[in-house]
């Protein structure tokens, strides 16, 4: 019997032990590595967000900008004869040579 736990001391002694701090380093380094995974995710979704952003405030910025001319150019058309004349010419309506402009 004695033979027999003799045996069984000396296998339960064969097995390695780890130590409490490796196993502490494993859970922190793996809390680590899924921290950066996440944060590095965000990080990327908030960079195309910025992109996108400043995509569309140039493209707002083009719209407003068209659309300033475009209003000033029908207040021009409402109340400059002139520029009634060079449309209407352009357009073929009226001939170029028989062009009488009235003034106000």
């Amino acid at each position: 019997m004695r033979a027999r736990r003799e045996i069984k001391k000396v296998k339960a002694s064969r097995r390695p032990v780890v130590p409490m701090w490796a196993a502490f380093a494993i859970v922190i380094s793996i809390a680590v590595m899924l921290g950066l995974s996440i944060n590095y995710r965000s990080f990327a979704s908030m960079k195309e967000e910025i992109t996108e952003n400043e995509q569309l405030t140039t493209k707002i910025q083009s719209i407003t900008d068209e659309n300033l001319q475009l209003q000033e150019e029908i207040h021009n058309l409402k109340n400059d004869p002139r520029v009634v004349q060079r449309e209407a010419q352009r357009l073929g309506i009226i001939r170029r040579e028989k062009v009488s402009v009235p003034t106000n």
